[in-house]
């Protein structure tokens, strides 16, 4: 099932069932957008039970499903519109290396130790850090973990490699990283690893040279250094993942009407259960659904205009790189 983190709660059935992680009830959340199902007349949690496929057994299951689906609509229809009004939304930022290998190794330690990387004073909702390879260079033959964590030491990628004495390995990641921080790191303790010179950057421009936009930084597995442990080629770049999320607030009624139609289009399904809403509401449902596809688009287009306000406030994806062009939009 396609799943929006941001979008769990979003809207929610009043009158549904909802259980806890271990199954047992809970009282119905309150709806982050303000809205629940039934506020689309005809629907109700009775005649969407009806329609449940077997593998959802409850009418509150079917709407967390549609939830999710409506959603990735939504934000797709949302891509396209402004892209219309010239709004470049995925743009590769200057890839470079950073650090350079010297001739000192130092003693093994049972600690992850590398580089800690950072948007350096960058504030932009779709930046996101790209990490093409990871170097690394030991003085003995060994094996190690390679880790990209986050602040909070949840690990968002790894891979266990052997390396041999004063040979330079390459490691390709190639992973897009959304945290504002993250630690590249290899595990010292079985291997003796050669420092690596990074040149920290000052200056506080976001629009000035490439080079300000990262923080590379050595880490010592309990603080930062001049020296980092790894060597990385990285970039900055702008994407549009997950931009329905940073306009919920926007977006609420051209997601429930989007939801009320991958109800309906539920409700129509050949493939489903022969029910009495299947049998007699179809023409309704058939009518509804155009009408409330129409309001959903119509909703997102009423927030566009706020939309690319807000973006202009983007001093690094949109703002600073031109990246936010005006069109006259023809009839």
């Amino acid at each position: 099932m396609i799943k929006k983190d941001c979008i769990t709660n979003f809207i929610v059935l009043r009158d549904g069932c909802y259980l806890d992680e271990n199954g047992a009830p809970i009282p119905t959340p309150l709806p982050v957008s303000g809205f629940c199902v039934e506020d689309l007349e005809g629907l109700s949690v009775n005649n969407i039970a009806s329609i449940a496929p077997e593998k959802l057994a409850s009418a509150t299951k079917v709407v967390q499903a549609k939830l999710n689906f409506a959603s990735v609509i939504v934000e797709n229809r949302l891509k396209a519109m402004l892209g219309a009004r010239g709004i470049k939304l995925n743009s590769n930022g200057k890839l470079y290396d950073a650090c350079t290998v010297t001739n000192s190794p130092v003693i093994q330690q049972p600690f992850d130790k590398g580089l800690r990387i950072s948007k350096k004073w960058i504030i932009s909702p779709q930046s996101a850090i790209w990490v093409e390879t990871i170097k690394l260079k030991s003085n003995n033959d060994g094996d190690t973990t390679l880790k990209i964590s986050d602040l909070y030491g949840n690990v968002l990628w790894s891979k266990d490699i052997k390396v041999q004495a004063n040979i330079e390995t390459a490691v390709s990641v190639r992973r897009h990283f959304r945290k504002d921080v993250i630690f590249v790191t290899a595990d010292a303790t079985n291997i003796s690893l050669f420092e690596w010179r990074c040149d920290e950057k000052t200056g506080c421009k976001p629009c000035a040279a490439k080079s300000e936009y990262l923080s590379i930084q050595g880490w010592t597995g309990n603080n930062v250094s001049e020296s980092g442990y790894v060597g990385v080629c990285v970039r900055l770049d702008c994407t549009d993942y997950d931009i329905l999320c940073q306009f919920l607030d926007r977006v609420g009624l051209a997601v429930l009407y989007q939801l009320g139609v991958e109800i309906l289009a539920e409700w129509l399904s050949p493939n489903n259960r022969l029910n009495i809403i299947a049998t007699h509401g179809a023409e309704w449902a058939a009518a509804t659904m155009k009408e409330w596809e129409q309001l959903s688009v119509i909703y997102l287009q009423n927030e566009m205009d706020a939309i690319k306000e807000i973006m202009t406030s983007d001093k690094y994806c949109y703002n600073c790189e031109g990246r936010i062009n005006v069109f006259p939009l023809l009839p």
